[in-house]
């Protein structure tokens, strides 16, 4: 299958499943189950490094700096349960445009778009009392453009430098959905994978508040963690080595 599908695959995928959502009662195990999460909001702050050719660069976003340089977000989220099976996606999209200055004192213009598109099947395997425990595994798809614009030519050979590169990885890992009073439930979810990446892994952790059988209020952290390399060597070598991570918060709702 060619990236071209994979990634169009993952677009339906996202606008019919996706994920991060937990029903606070429980239903008919013969019944489908849905939520959506539409337009939730993850505060993302860029910690690592980038290598664009043979240059290695520091990557230092904060979470108050995305809000300054933040051009476009959207985000869904959606799931589907039936018995002891979930079946999920997700799709992310942002673009940030920030600006760095050079060691001479020149200032660049800086363009960072980042894709990331998730869908996989997550098992109930144990329930107790209030808490269910999950195995879930899955593919994601992640693409990322960078462009740094501005830079002096000379001295440098370039005014300009764009990357455009996207990947697929694979993951395993697990969730836990546990209620703990009465309307309030605590959703914790960690995997690890590989493909594409040479390591990538995911964490986050939210509460989610039910305030009615159609909604609910969630908040909380998350953080996705990539080693990749494309392992090409001169000017068409790229590796992000960096977190990504911040508060998220949204609204879910049911049916």
């Amino acid at each position: 299958m060619t990236v071209t599908k994979i990634t169009s695959a993952f677009m339906v995928g996202s606008l019919l499943l996706a994920s991060y959502s937990v029903s606070a009662e429980a239903g008919n195990d013969n019944e489908w189950e849905f939520s959506l999460a539409p337009l939730f909001l993850w505060g993302m702050g860029i910690n690592g490094t980038s290598t664009v050719g043979p240059s290695t660069s520091d990557l230092e976003l904060e979470f108050k700096d995305l809000f300054e340089n933040l051009e476009a977000v959207f985000t869904v989220h959606f799931e589907a349960q039936k018995g002891d099976w979930s079946f999920f996606a997700e799709y992310q999209y942002s673009s940030i445009d920030p600006e760095a200055e050079l060691p001479t004192g020149e200032t660049v213009g800086i363009s960072f778009k980042n894709t990331m598109a998730e869908l996989g099947a997550a098992y109930r395997f144990s329930e107790m009392v209030s808490t269910d425990w999950e195995v879930l595994y899955g593919i994601r798809y992640t693409k990322q453009e960078l462009g740094v614009g501005g830079l002096p030519s000379p001295p440098l050979p370039v005014d300009s430098i764009n990357v455009d590169e996207d990947w697929v990885d694979g993951f395993v890992g697990g969730r836990v959905k546990t209620r703990f009073a009465e309307n309030w439930s605590f959703i914790g979810r960690g995997d690890i994978g590989a493909g594409g990446s040479d390591l990538v892994w995911n964490l986050v952790g939210m509460f989610d508040y039910r305030f009615k059988n159609w909604g609910s209020v969630f908040f909380g952290y998350k953080i996705l963690d990539y080693d990749y390399d494309n392992d090409k060597s001169g000017a068409d070598r790229y590796a992000y080595d960096a977190s990504q991570q911040g508060p998220l918060a949204g609204l879910n709702f049911y049916w």
